[in-house]
């Protein structure tokens, strides 16, 4: 019975000298994740990390209470409540690979300096979530230079650029860190960029200037206070300056060579002289005109249609056009064909008689063999019943 309560009493001295934190889930309050890298009319967003990398800090120290605000959870606790709202920032949409790492030392971390919790691999936000879960305890010191001369070989097989993430208190660490830091740079140069968030108490901040450090290594990326992180928007901005890069939006440029409204990719008429009116095919064209029924004569009123194409055939003198008739699709097609070509000539005729020479215009009868519009609407087939002018230069 003697030797049995000694053995307990040495294996309590031990975990109360290693500080390992009694196993505990953490709680994590509701979070509702603010949208990521949505383009907007000023600005465009563009995925330029491919992997994500986290090392997380679960030494003694973590084990103690946080001072930073009042939930009076552990430090530990704040860091992985902290990942998990980065885990759910980051949009489902993007194409990464991800991989999680703890050090520390003695029970917690299995008596090893530094564990790894998620191999790097295709980024699932649950898979995530369940290995940050497996880190439930915080005991040892802070070898984070283990930790980081271990990701050297976890991102052997990763390609494209990586973002390492640390997060940590980085308090009494060793300088051997920044040497692993350096080491790792020189690894995969351009490709790295060290990001990191402070999470600690008051008499911790020191640490603060060697996580800056880190990314000074590595030529980019940021350290931040994890106080700057509280809220969805700002952990939203973190999440983008991550994994995306962001550019100021230029207007596309809409070609339109012929100045009518519409684009030349959906012109059909594109050398429309300047000034015609057109429709929504670019073309110029008189969708409105209107005919008495099976009759080519202009109803009264509607000649006024025309003072534009008077207009512009006076300014451009050179300019010939062919008056091209259609009707919509009711009735006999020989017979619109016919009906079409007289309303042509009778377009015709009306400018004629406004001074335009006859040897600029010809008359075109078309039917109901070319129709911009469906026959079976009401609207559609007043669409078709139109006349077009087809222009070209002497």
């Amino acid at each position: 019975m003697y030797k049995k309560s000694l053995i307990s009493a040495i294996s309590l001295t031990g975990l109360a000298l290693s500080g390992c934190a009694a196993n505990q889930a953490t709680t994590y309050p509701s979070f509702s994740p603010a949208p990521v890298a949505k383009n907007t009319s000023t600005t465009n967003f563009a995925q330029t990390t491919d992997n994500l990398m986290v090392i997380l800090d679960a030494s003694s120290s973590k084990a103690v209470t946080y001072d930073g605000d009042s939930s009076n959870s552990s430090v530990l606790d704040v860091e992985k409540q902290l990942l998990q709202r980065i885990n759910q920032t980051i949009p489902a949409k993007a194409k990464l690979s991800s991989g999680l790492r703890s050090f520390g030392s003695g029970p917690c971390l299995d008596w090893q300096s530094t564990q790894l919790l998620q191999e790097v691999s295709t980024h699932s936000s649950n898979t995530f979530q369940s290995n940050l879960d497996k880190a439930n305890c915080a005991s040892g010191g802070s070898p984070l230079e283990s930790a980081v001369q271990s990701v050297a070989t976890d991102l052997n097989s990763a390609t494209g650029n990586i973002a390492l993430l640390v997060v940590t208190d980085a308090y009494r660490l060793s300088a051997d860190t920044l040497t692993a830091a350096t080491a790792l740079e020189k690894q995969y140069g351009d490709r790295l960029c060290i990001y990191s968030v402070w999470v600690g108490n008051e008499h911790e901040q020191a640490g603060k200037f060697l996580l800056q450090e880190l990314s000074n290594i590595a030529g980019c990326g940021k350290s931040v206070d994890i106080k700057e992180l509280t809220s969805n928007t700002a952990t939203a901005a973190f999440v983008e300056e991550i994994l995306y890069s962001r550019t100021k939006a230029t207007k596309a440029i809409v070609l339109d060579n012929d100045k009518d409204g519409v684009p030349n990719s959906q012109d059909k008429c594109p050398t429309t002289p300047k000034g015609a009116k057109v429709n929504s095919a670019g073309c110029w064209a008189f969708s409105d005109l209107k005919f008495n029924n099976n009759k080519a004569s202009i109803r009264a009123g509607y000649a006024s249609l025309f003072d534009n194409a008077i207009k512009i055939l006076k300014l451009n003198p050179t300019l010939i056009v062919e008056i091209q008739g259609h009707t919509d699709g009711n009735g006999a097609a020989s017979y619109n064909k016919t009906l079409s070509m007289k309303r042509a000539t009778t377009v015709k005729n009306l400018l004629v008689n406004n001074g335009i020479s006859a040897d600029r215009l010809t008359a075109k009868g078309f039917g109901e063999s070319a129709p911009i519009a469906t026959n079976d609407t009401a609207l559609g087939r007043e669409t078709n019943r139109r006349v077009e002018f087809k222009a070209s230069y002497k």
